[in-house]
C-alpha cells in the first residue's frame, strides 16, 4: 500500500469498500447509548498516540469511551452492550486485502467463537456488525508520518453516522449523493494535493492548473498533515491508497475538509500497468465541474 488513505456487506463492488457502513438509523441510534472501547495496537505506536488524542478531542457519538489493547480485547468476551472502534482487515472477491478503521457494535458471541487478528487488525468480524468504516493505510500512519489523518477519519465516521441517524443517508445511492453535493465546495477554498497522491500523468503544478483553475497547491505529505492538525476549514486535502498487486491493483481517492473531516470527493480506478496510481486529470475535471 502507498500513502494514507463504509459498507453493509463485504466488498460487493470496488467503490463501496472505502467509506460506508450500516444504513440502519435505528441501529445507529441504539449504539449511541453504549460505551465505546477504543482498541489500541500492541505496544507503543503513532497509531495509538494519535487515535487516543483524536478520540479525546473529537469523539461525540457515544457519551463514554475506554481504551483497551488488542490483547486485552482478545482476552475478554465481546459485549453486545458496547461498541468498538478498531481496525479490521478484509479480503475482497479478487483477493486483495485492505485495512479499515471501523466502529463495530458488540454482539452475543457463540461459545468458543474467537476474535482473530493479524498485525493489530481483526480478521473475523462479520460486516453485519459494522456501523461505519473507512479504509486506512496502517503503514503510512505508523511509518510515513500520516497519523494526523486519523483525526479526519474519526470525524468522518461520526459525520456518516449522523447522516444515517437523521435519515439523510439510507443506502449507497444517498451516501454517494451526500458526498457529491459537497464536491463543488472544494473550489471555495484551497485544495492541497500531495505529490504522493497524484499520478505521474500530472507531473507538476502546470499540469494540474491545466485541468483545475481554482486554488490548488501541489505539496508534500507534511503540508497535508499540518493543515489537518491546524483544523483549517478553508482547506481540503487529498488522500489516496493503493491496494492489490499487478492485475488487481486499485487506487482509492478521497478529498476531505481538513477541519471538519467531511468527505468531499471520492473516486477509484483500476491501477494496472503503472497507470492511474493517484489523482488523474479526470478527478480534477470532476471537481472543477461539480454542481
Amino acid at each position: 500500500m502507498r500513502s494514507t488513505l463504509l459498507y453493509t456487506v463485504l466488498f460487493a463492488s470496488a467503490p463501496a469498500i472505502a467509506q460506508y457502513g450500516s444504513f440502519d438509523a435505528s441501529a445507529v441510534k441504539a449504539a449511541k447509548a453504549t460505551t465505546t472501547l477504543v482498541v489500541l495496537d500492541a505496544g507503543d505506536s503513532p497509531y495509538n498516540r494519535t487515535i487516543m488524542n483524536a478520540v479525546k478531542a473529537e469523539w461525540k457519538f457515544t457519551g463514554a469511551y475506554e481504551f483497551v489493547t488488542v490483547a486485552e480485547l482478545a482476552a475478554q468476551p465481546i459485549d453486545p452492550t458496547k461498541t468498538y472502534l478498531l481496525k479490521t482487515s478484509r479480503v475482497d472477491p479478487v483477493k486483495f486485502e485492505a485495512t479499515f478503521l471501523a466502529l463495530v457494535r458488540g454482539w452475543k458471541a457463540k461459545k468458543g467463537e474467537p476474535l482473530q487478528q493479524a498485525n493489530n487488525a481483526f480478521t473475523s468480524i462479520a460486516a453485519e456488525h459494522e456501523l461505519a468504516s473507512i479504509m486506512i493505510d496502517p503503514k503510512a500512519i505508523n511509518e510515513q508520518g500520516m497519523a494526523p489523518m486519523l483525526m479526519v477519519y474519526v470525524k468522518h465516521l461520526q459525520d456518516f453516522l449522523k447522516n444515517v441517524e437523521a435519515g439523510k443517508i439510507t443506502d449507497k445511492t444517498t451516501a454517494d449523493r451526500t458526498y457529491s453535493l459537497r464536491t463543488r465546495l472544494i473550489r471555495d477554498g484551497q485544495l492541497l494535493l500531495a505529490r504522493e497522491h497524484v499520478d505521474k500523468s500530472l507531473p507538476d503544478a502546470a499540469a494540474i492548473a491545466a485541468n483545475y483553475a481554482s486554488p490548488c497547491s501541489l505539496v508534500g505529505l507534511a503540508e497535508i498533515t499540518a493543515a489537518v492538525e491546524a483544523q483549517d476549514r478553508t482547506i481540503t486535502v487529498s488522500d489516496a491508497l493503493l491496494t492489490g498487486e499487478h492485475k488487481n491493483k486499485h487506487c482509492f481517492k478521497r478529498v476531505f475538509n481538513a477541519g471538519t473531516g467531511e468527505l468531499m470527493y471520492l473516486a477509484d480506478d483500476a491501477a494496472i500497468f503503472g497507470k492511474k496510481e493517484g489523482f488523474i486529470d479526470v478527478d480534477l475535471k470532476n471537481i472543477a465541474r461539480a454542481r
